[in-house]
Parts: structure tokens; sequence; C-alpha cells
């Protein structure tokens, strides 16, 4: 939840807005309003910043999950200094601090070490959605609009967005209610997979019509809401259309024994994703939403 307050009416240069962190770091804290030097660590908003021309100090990139060349084909042009650190690694509060940050954009929870640290620097957003790992391309459009001052922009970014959502609906009305398994193909022979809609990757695909593997919803046990399964359960990933996201070659999952037989795979309904991808769908930003209508599109149209 996202509002703003001041205070004093006349007193313009203490605007602040406060927001409601619901993802597993309950709290409201006060931001300035229209802050000048922000960080980002997240596409899903740093995407959202760059579509509504907010300006950006820094962000920061993990190593080989940046996209070529440390952006995303989503993400809108603008300028800022982008910072590559170690795969799996957060920003070191030294790292964060020689930018002197008067808002810092974490966009998904954090130890209490590292949030203390950061929180001594400037006022810092987490997750505000209670539901999920990360927030809804919404809500972000929503917060990012309020904090800026551009309700207005953020607004129409919405509005353009869910009308692209709804073309694709109607362009695609084969696809509408067929079941669909997002999963991430883990070097361990493991899988890791989606079970419920309030993860915002889900609730996307939902969005645009699809249905939720009902195997693997029936695993949700109201917290996490990402399943993790061994070799021998890959007939839970059985579903109309596959995402199958993953870390090396796509061509080394037929040697895994019962991929070939999903009906995804048999059907020529699976859409592969890796490092450069698979982000768009899994932490969405309104600019990310164009991006995965345009590569669902394809074969969507199959059914």
């Amino acid at each position: 939840m996202v509002t703003a307050c001041s205070s004093s009416a006349e007193d313009e240069g203490n605007h602040q807005v406060s927001i409601d962190l619901l993802g597993g770091q309950t709290a409201s804290i006060e931001v300035p309003k229209n802050p000048t030097r922000v960080i980002s660590l997240l596409n899903n908003w740093t995407a959202t910043l760059a579509a509504l021309d907010v300006p950006i100090t820094a962000e920061f990139v993990q190593q080989g999950y940046g996209g070529p060349n440390n952006k995303f084909a989503w993400t809108p042009e603008h300028q800022s200094e982008v910072v590559v650190t170690a795969a799996d690694t957060m920003p070191t509060v030294d790292d964060i601090a020689r930018f002197d940050p008067d808002l810092i954009i974490a966009g998904q929870t954090l130890d209490k070490d590292l949030l203390d640290g950061y929180t001594k620097l400037a006022p810092t957003i987490t997750v505000l959605n209670k539901n999920g790992p990360v927030d809804t391309w919404q809500d972000i459009a929503t917060a990012t609009g309020k904090i800026f001052g551009k309700e207005s922009q953020a607004a129409d970014l919405v509005a353009k967005t869910q009308r692209n959502i709804d073309s694709f609906k109607s362009e695609h009305a084969g696809a509408q209610g067929k079941t669909l398994t997002y999963a991430l193909f883990q070097s361990t022979g493991g899988f890791g997979a989606i079970n419920s809609v309030k993860d915002p990757a889900a609730a996307l695909l939902t969005e645009l019509g699809f249905t939720l593997n009902p195997q693997l919803a029936a695993q949700h046990d109201g917290s996490t809401t990402r399943s993790r399964l061994s070799p021998e359960r890959i007939d839970q990933l059985d579903s109309d259309m596959l995402l199958a996201y993953t870390l090396g070659d796509p061509a080394a999952l037929n040697r895994i024994p019962g991929y070939n037989t999903l009906t995804a795979v048999r059907n020529g309904t699976v859409v592969y994703l890796n490092n450069d991808t698979s982000p768009a769908f899994g932490v969405p930003s309104a600019p990310s939403v164009d991006y995965v209508t345009q590569n669902l599109g394809q074969v969507a149209s199959k059914f």
C-alpha cells in the first residue's frame, strides 16, 4: 500500500510517501517524494522507472543475469551507472554508499543485517506484495507513480499494459483456460516450479488466460509459492504449455527420463527460457508484459 503524506500542506520540501512493506518484512516506511538519487537492485523496478522517465542513479545487476550487455530487451532506454556484482550476491552497504542514495529499491526481501545496513543509508523498499517473493507489475507501476509524482503517467502505463493483455486474450481465444507450468530445470537434475497464482509470475500468466497446472497448485501450502521436485516427479510438470527455464542447453532436457512424454513437449507447446529472457516472466514489469505476449504468441496460436 502506498499513501502520500506531508508534515505541512505548505511545505513542499517535506512531502513524503508512506509505503507498507508486506513481503515478509512487514513495516511502514517513509520515503522522500521525488527522490533524486535512486538505486535499483531488480529489473522489474528498473524497467518501470525507465518507462516513467524516472532518473536512476545506479542499477545493480548480477553477472550473467542482467541480460545481453547487462540490458534486457524489454527495458526502455535510460541513463544510469550499471554496476555488476557476482552471481547470487547482493551489493554490499559500501557498494551502495558511494552513490549517496536517497532511496534504495531492493524489490526483494533482505536478510536483517543487510537491510539494517541499507536503511542506514536511505529508506529501502523491499517487497510490497504479501503474497509473493516479488511485486506485481501493477503495484510497481502504481508505487512508482506515487513516489515520483507521476500518478497520471503510471495509470496510463497500467492501462496500456492491460489493453495489451486483453488483446492477447482476444487474439488467442483457443489458449484461454489451457494449463501452464513454469519450471526451472536445475543442473542437479531436480526442478523448481511455481505452485501458486499468488506468485507474480503465475499471476501474469493467469491474467493472460492460462490456468496454473492443478497438480502444482495442489502443492501450495500457503507459504512458499514455488515447489522443489525430484527428477522422478517430472510427471508433475505435465500441462498444455510448459515454460522451461534452463541453465544450460535446452536439448539436454530430452535426456531427462519422462520429459519427452510431457503433453507440451509432444505437442510442441514449450517455450524455452534462459537468463536473458526468464526475468520478463519471473519478475514481471509493465514493460516486460509486452515482451511476454510477443514471445508467447506463436505457441499460444497452436491451441
